[in-house]
């Protein structure tokens, strides 16, 4: 796991450092921030893979896996996911769904007049052939 370090305000050799003259404040010339270098240092205590040979996840509850199982086990634990589940309230998934059926209708209707300006484009450059009715 990597751990990122904030760095310090950058500072130039020729502008002024923290006391406004170009110095530092014990008085030795402030030098440019080397923006070459990497701010990510590894940290040693954080093994790379367990004994497992599975990564390891920060902050997370570790849950065995098991390699086989009964159908009734893979059952009890689907439960127990789909209670671990936060689902959304019936406000949240009606504004969804009007959000979802407006956008629908808008870029249904934005289609279909982009598909007739074309059409009308296309007439009029003489690209598609002029339109005659059937059955005569």
């Amino acid at each position: 796991m990597a751990i990122v370090r904030t760095t310090p305000k950058e500072t130039n050799s020729t502008g002024p450092g923290p006391n406004g003259n170009g110095t530092a404040a014990n008085g030795s010339a402030t030098a440019p921030i080397d923006k070459t270098k990497s701010v990510v240092q590894q940290s040693a205590k954080v093994p790379a893979r367990p004994a497992g040979g599975r990564p390891m996840v920060a902050n997370r509850a570790q849950v065995p896996v098991k390699a086989t199982g009964s159908p009734s086990t893979f059952l009890n634990d689907t439960m127990a996911e789909l209670r671990r589940v936060v689902w959304p309230t019936k406000v949240e998934v009606q504004s969804g769904t009007i959000v979802t059926i407006g956008l629908l209708i808008f870029f249904a209707l934005y289609i279909f007049g982009l598909d007739v300006i074309a059409d009308k484009l296309f007439h009029a450059l003489g690209l598609y052939p002029p339109t005659t009715p059937t059955g005569m």
